[in-house]
C-alpha cells in the first residue's frame, strides 16, 4: 500500500526525471526508473521489518517538509559556534573542504586544492564513470536495504565522487560538510574509490543552517581495493525537527582497512546504517561511534557486517548517552558464512542512562556458519555511578562538573578508536562542551 509519503516522493520523480542528473545515460535512467519500482512495492520502511522495529520512518517523515529542497543560491550562514560547536568542530584541523547545501555540492564555497592522483567530481559529472555505475548497480543487492536505497536511487540529485588512484596518499583530510539551509527533502548521494594502495582520511560534517524541518536521505557507497585504507569520521547535527537518513555501503578488497566513526547528537530522528562486505581476505573493518541526545530526540543505528572470505577481522563499539525523553537504538549484526574460517568479529554497545524516563533498546547478534572464528557481543545499560559523583564531589568538584567527567570519560573508550589524532581530539572537545554545566543538553 503505498502511503501519502511515498506518493510524495513517487510524484517528485515523475515531475523531474528528465532533469535529474545524468537523466541522457541510459543505463542511469533505467536503473532509476527499476528503483522507483522497487520503492513502489516496498515502501517506507515501518516497524514490522525486524531490523526497523525500533524506529517508525513513516510517521517521523510526517514531521518534516518533503518537498524537494530547491537548489540554494548564494551564501549561507553557519551556526555560531556558541549556539553549534559541531559547526567549528573541525576548524583546527589543516583540511580540504568541500561544501554542500541542500545535498548540492557548491564549489564556490568549497576549499580544496587536492594533489595529482585524486579526482572529485559533482554527482552530475561522475555517473558516467565505469566504477560508479558497478556501485550503483550493486549497492543495494549487497546490503539488502532494498527500498531505502532504491529511493536514494531515484531521486539522487546531489553529492560527490572520489576517486584516489593507485598508491596515492590524501595527506591532508577531506572535509565533506553538509548544510541545510532550506526545508524539503534533498537525496545525495557519495561514491568514494580508493585503489590499490591508496590511502584517505575523510571528515564528515551534517548542520542544521538555516532550515528546520527537512528530510536529509544520504548514501555512500565505499570501494576498497588490495591494500586501500579509508578513514572516516561523521558528526551528525542536524537540526531538533529534522529527519537524517544515512546508509554506508563498504566492499572490501583484501589486505583493505577501513575505519568509519559516527557522533549523532542532532536531528529529530536519525537512522545512520553501515553494511560492511569483505571480499578479500585480511581486509579490516571498525564501524564504531558516538551518541549523545536529550529531549524527544530518536537516534538508531544498526550495522551489518558479512564475513564472506575467510582470514578477515571486524570490530564494533558503539557508546550513546541518553537524556530526557530520549531513544537510543542499536542493532549489529555479524555475519560469518560457511567458507570464512578464521573470522574474528566483535561488537560491543554500552548505554548511559541520565534520565529515568529515557529508553534504550539494544540488540547486538551473531550468526555463524563456520567453526574456526573468534566472535563475540556484549550490550550494557546503565546510570551514573552514583558512588563516583561522591568521590568527585568530595575532592571539591561541583555535582554538574562530576557529571560532565564521567560522561565523557564513558564516551572516551569510543574516540580512542579514530585513528586520526586531531579528529579523536575535536569529538573529545565537542562532547566535553555538550555537557558542559549550562550547556544545552545540561540544561
Amino acid at each position: 500500500m503505498t502511503g501519502e509519503a511515498e506518493q510524495l516522493f513517487i510524484d517528485a520523480y515523475e515531475r523531474q526525471r528528465a532533469a535529474l542528473p545524468g537523466a541522457g545515460i541510459g543505463w542511469l535512467s533505467r536503473r532509476r526508473d527499476e528503483a522507483l519500482r522497487v520503492f513502489r512495492t516496498a515502501g517506507l520502511p515501518h516497524r514490522r521489518l525486524e531490523d526497523w522495529r525500533y524506529t517508525d520512518l513513516r510517521q517521523a517523515l510526517g514531521r518534516a517538509s518533503l518537498a524537494p529542497a530547491p537548489e540554494h543560491r548564494g551564501a549561507v550562514l553557519l551556526p555560531g559556534a556558541e549556539a553549534r560547536p559541531s559547526a567549528a568542530a573541525f576548524n583546527a584541523i589543516e583540511r580540504h573542504v568541500l561544501v554542500f547545501v541542500n545535498g548540492r555540492l557548491r564549489a564556490d564555497l568549497s576549499d580544496a586544492a587536492l594533489p595529482s592522483g585524486v579526482d572529485v567530481l559533482p554527482l552530475a559529472d561522475a555517473l558516467d564513470k565505469s566504477w560508479v555505475r558497478l556501485l550503483v548497480e550493486t549497492s543495494a543487492a549487497t546490503t539488502g536495504a532494498t527500498n531505502v536505497i532504491a529511493l536514494n536511487t531515484a531521486l539522487m540529485q546531489g553529492g560527490v565522487a572520489i576517486h584516489v588512484h593507485k598508491g596515492v596518499r590524501l595527506e591532508k583530510p577531506l572535509h565533506l560538510l553538509f548544510l541545510a539551509a532550506d526545508d524539503g527533502a534533498y537525496h545525495a548521494r557519495n561514491f568514494i574509490r580508493l585503489d590499490e594502495g591508496a590511502s584517505a582520511s575523510i571528515l564528515e560534517s551534517h548542520i542544521g543552517a538555516g532550515a528546520s524541518r527537512y528530510f536529509a536521505d544520504l548514501v555512500t557507497d565505499v570501494s576498497l581495493a588490495d591494500g586501500a585504507s579509508l578513514d572516516h569520521v561523521k558528526v551528525q547535527d542536524e537540526a531538533p525537527d529534522a529527519i537524517h537518513l544515512a546508509t554506508l555501503s563498504a566492499h572490501l578488497d583484501a589486505r583493505s582497512k577501513l575505519s568509519t566513526f559516527s557522533m549523532t547528537i542532532g536531528g529529530g530522528v536519525s537512522r545512520s546504517q553501515s553494511f560492511i562486505r569483505f571480499e578479500g581476505e585480511e581486509a579490516e573493518a571498525e564501524v564504531n561511534g558516538a551518541t549523545a541526545l536529550r529531549g524527544s530526540q530518536h537516534g538508531d543505528h544498526f550495522v551489518l557486517v558479512d564475513h564472506a572470505i575467510p582470514h578477515c577481522t571486524s570490530g564494533t563499539l558503539f557508546k550513546t548517552v541518553l537524556d530526557g525523553t530520549s531513544t537510543g537504538v542499536f542493532q549489529g549484526r555479524v555475519v560469518v558464512r560457511e567458507d570464512a574460517q578464521k573470522s574474528d568479529g566483535r561488537q560491543m554497545t554500552n548505554a548511559l542512562l541520565l534520565s529515568r524516563d529515557a529508553a534504550m533498546n539494544a540488540k547486538p547478534e551473531l550468526e555463524i556458519y563456520a567453526d574456526d572464528v573468534q566472535c563475540a557481543h556484549g550490550s550494557t545499560i546503565g546510570e551514573l555511578n552514583a558512588a563516583a559523583i561522591f568521590y568527585l564531589r568530595s575532592r571539591g568538584i561541583d555535582e554538574a562538573t562530576a557529571r560532565q567527567l564521567l560522561i565523557s570519560a564513558f564516551l572516551d573508550e569510543a574516540f580512542e578508536s579514530v585513528p586520526h589524532e586531531a579528529a579523536r581530539e575535536a569529538l573529545r572537545a565537542l562532547a566535553a562542551g555538550w555537557f558542559q554545566p549550562g550547556s544545552e543538553v545540561a540544561s
